[in-house]
């Protein structure tokens, strides 16, 4: 009924500058908003007014983030009485830009309501879309469709980069996790199992356990995101905490050495940051998936496989038929690989007062680097066969007052390593602690260590295994003043 009444050719002509160009932006789907935001900003170099017609929560986004000149807020998929409404507000629109499926009975209305000069639409059938861009694009992605559009009005040249909204301040560094890791989409069919998402984090903490992996969740599926951290049990995986919106997602992509993520926002706004990436995407046989990530050598793309005996629709997407050898390798190709330092080391008697001050210390540095946890409250002590500085721990604490009393505080730093005993030759996971009240800093020779609980007996001998670039290694007569200023320099 809509067709018969309201689809007819566009007649208007097309502004002769300042063109007025709408999108329609009330599908609520933030990839999608995030794969078109450089149109925006390519836009403005024509000279257009943009309007975006979107639903609240992607208001701030288009506003503050795309620059849009004007954004209203609407329901979505609003009904026939509020487009009327928008229709009247709008005024004289030149351009219309609707490339998210097909355009709805109510949306048929509204467009001959407004009667733009162009339409840009992927629903070929309609006589009043001028621009058809359904067939004639459709073996491109998301991005090319509205690179064309901006062709289309006039662009000679158009810088497709994202625009990802940032928080205001980036996490330390030092704190954030190395690897992110997103199970969840907005769907429950683009969600990984609870089963698969266990094992493929399970493989990936325990191939990379130098690597830290932050479980992404929103304020939706943090409960979720706990209880897999829970079920998978391993020290360097932690549900990253304080997600509440885009932006704070978005500084923690900005951090990290790499993401892996199922089909969503996430892999967009990846993509945007330069934040090298692993997608998990379903198989859609025979048809092009728009929506894949650009072709970068920071990207990879492991596909899952349709369920035995379906066709690939999206009722019956498996996301969970993939290889995580696949993902495995793909991380090993995009992780950067720093250089390593070894050194012997002898396993000696300490000060004998660490297993009582560590009970009391450990909760207390958990609370920000948690997988040290579940570490013996013991240290073993080492003497290295050369003085060994630490400069770039993988965390420093704030001071702590761990004392019964309180009144004294403390910084600790700790450095990730790898521990190779003379007994076995698998290197085992320990930390380089350093704790800047303790009296091994002026012998910096001694270092003490700590790690899960393991049996030392017979043991006196060690290999330490660790990154080259968070050490330095003085001359052994160089001034104990110019370590101690060296290793304390935030004292």
């Amino acid at each position: 009924m809509a067709r018969l009444l309201a689809d007819r050719p566009l007649t208007a002509a097309l502004a002769a500058s300042n063109p007025h160009v709408i999108v329609l932006r009330w599908d609520a789907k933030l990839g999608d908003a995030i794969v078109s935001s450089f149109f925006y900003r390519e836009a403005r170099k024509l000279n257009a007014h943009i309007t975006v017609l979107t639903v609240a929560e992607l208001a701030e986004l288009h506003t503050l983030d795309f620059a849009a000149d004007q954004v209203i807020v609407t329901r979505p998929a609003p009904r026939l009485a509020e487009l009327y409404r928008l229709a009247r507000q709008l005024g004289r629109v030149d351009v219309v830009v609707h490339l998210v499926g097909t355009v709805q009975p109510a949306e048929i209305i509204f467009l001959r309501l407004l009667r733009p000069a162009l339409v840009y639409s992927l629903d070929d059938s309609l006589n009043c879309v001028n621009r058809k861009f359904g067939a004639s694009t459709q073996s491109l992605d998301t991005a090319a469709r509205y690179r064309k559009v901006l062709i289309d009005l006039g662009a000679t040249e158009v810088q497709s980069s994202y625009i990802v909204p940032l928080p205001a301040e980036l996490p330390e560094v030092a704190q954030a996790p190395h690897i992110l890791f997103n199970p969840y989409a907005s769907r429950a069919e683009k969600c990984l199992s609870r089963e698969r998402a266990t094992t493929l984090l399970q493989a990936i903490a325990r191939t990379f356990s130098s690597y830290t992996i932050g479980i992404l969740n929103s304020p939706v599926t943090l409960a979720d995101a706990q209880q897999l951290k829970a079920t998978v049990a391993l020290a360097n995986v932690q549900v990253v905490d304080g997600l509440v919106s885009p932006r704070d997602v978005a500084g923690y992509l900005c951090c990290a050495h790499a993401v892996i993520s199922v089909d969503t926002a996430i892999v967009h706004m990846a993509v945007g940051l330069g934040t090298p990436l692993v997608a998990i995407y379903p198989v859609m046989e025979d048809t092009f998936n728009p929506w894949l990530p650009p072709p970068d050598p920071q990207t990879y793309v492991i596909h899952s496989q349709p369920q035995p005996g379906h066709a690939a629709q999206k009722s019956t997407r498996n996301m969970n038929a993939f290889s995580t050898q696949a993902v495995l390798n793909a991380l090993q190709a995009l992780l950067p690989q720093p250089a390593t330092l070894s050194l012997d080391a002898r396993i000696v008697h300490g000060l004998g007062v660490a297993s009582g001050t560590l009970a009391r210390q450990l909760p207390l540095i958990s609370e920000n680097f948690p997988e040290v946890a579940d570490c013996h409250p013991g240290t073993i002590n080492v003497l290295l066969d050369r003085p060994l500085l630490l400069t770039k721990p993988d965390h420093r604490t704030a001071p702590l007052a761990w004392t019964p009393s309180g009144r004294i505080t403390e910084v600790f730093d700790l450095l990730r390593v790898e521990l190779e005993l003379s007994s076995t030759p698998a290197r085992i996971p320990a930390w380089l602690y350093v704790a800047h009240g303790s009296p091994h800093r002026s012998t910096p020779s001694v270092h003490e260590l700590i790690a899960y609980p393991l049996s030392l007996t017979g043991v006196h001998h060690c290999r330490l295994h660790m990154r080259a670039d968070a050490v330095a290694l003085p001359a052994a007569d160089q001034p104990i003043s110019a370590i101690n200023c060296s290793t304390s320099a935030s004292q």
